[in-house]
């Protein structure tokens, strides 16, 4: 009987054995704004609870940002040391979420996940890096803005603004608070009646030290007076088959043009129907692909000059895949 007690009592305390317990003051660490190149750094405080010895093993980062520091490994009962992260914000941009894991031989949380987190911002922070005017008509104007905000709560100074060879394109800075809007716009009655699209640079130049000089693509294209029903044509099957698609030019005004000319890139591709020379406002007529193509893939093109003044071409691309 005493054996038996004896063996019942070693259970009990070998099932409630003393543990080491790990616990930390904080588990997460917010730095809120911070300037893109700084480097900034928070402790968290860790403490063993239990009643054994408490042994760190190792911390692991999500990423080569950061690295930890630790006041010591091994930690007594109710003794308390720190982990530290370090952040570089070099390169980085907006919202940051990192983490650490922290490896103990604690053996109800061998491991405790740390978060931190910080919100990177520059000095100058531009909305936007490209501007874009889809289907300028050479009568017309566009407008468009970039906001450049103020990331270190300084007023933002732009003391000169350019666009190289674009006299068609203007930008007028305006002072908004710290910030300031660049209102650009484009003519299109300056664009050359040759040019269809273009990518123009946009400098604005300021007085601050880290970004003196920023640049925009500022990317253009006009709407034409004579447009296609298809601008791109697809076919995909198998060789030794005729492929047509019905095509029309019309001019958007409803004036009346004449299609002087159609050339293709490729013998195997054929316009069918078009009479030309005729003055319409509408030109209908079938592109067809010969039954004649091997298998393979095809991109072509097919060319028609015309007698608008404002448009003497139209392109229109065509592509094919026969297996």
């Amino acid at each position: 009987m005493y054996v038996l007690y004896g063996i019942l009592g070693l259970l009990i305390c070998l099932t409630h054995a003393p543990e080491p317990v790990i616990s930390f003051d904080k588990t997460h660490h917010d730095f809120g704004k911070v300037l893109q190149g700084n480097k900034v750094s928070c402790k968290y405080e860790v403490t063993n609870k239990g009643h054994v010895p408490l042994q760190i093993k190792e911390i692991r980062s999500s990423c080569g940002c950061t690295y930890t520091l630790i006041g010591q490994g091994l930690l007594k009962p109710g003794e308390s040391t720190f982990v530290e992260a370090r952040l570089d914000t070099t390169g980085m941009m907006g919202t940051i979420h990192k983490s650490l894991d922290v490896i103990s031989d604690d053996p109800t949380t061998p491991k405790f996940q740390l978060t931190f987190e910080a919100s990177v911002t520059r000095e100058i922070m531009p909305s936007t890096s490209v501007v874009i005017f889809n289907e300028i008509q050479h009568n017309g104007y566009a407008f468009a803005t970039i906001r450049l905000e103020s990331g270190n709560e300084q007023p933002i100074v732009v003391t000169n603004v350019s666009i190289p060879g674009a006299p068609y394109l203007t930008c007028n800075p305006q002072k908004q608070g710290n910030d300031v809007i660049l209102n650009v716009s484009i003519d299109g009655q300056l664009i050359p009646k040759e040019k269809n699209s273009g990518v123009d640079i946009l400098v604005v130049r300021t007085t601050n030290r880290k970004y003196p000089v920023l640049q925009f693509n500022i990317q253009w294209d006009v709407q034409m007076p004579i447009t296609a029903s298809h601008n791109r044509i697809i076919w995909t099957g198998a060789p030794g088959k005729e492929y047509q698609t019905t095509v029309t030019l019309k001019h958007t005004n409803g004036k009346s043009f004449r299609v002087l000319d159609a050339k293709s890139s490729s013998p195997l591709l054929k316009v069918v129907g078009l009479t030309k020379g005729r003055a319409a406002a509408e030109h209908k007529f079938d592109i067809i692909f010969s039954a004649g193509a091997k298998a393979g893939g095809y991109q072509e093109i097919l060319t028609f000059k015309l007698d608008d003044t404002e448009q003497n071409k139209l392109e229109i691309a065509v592509a094919a895949a026969l297996r």
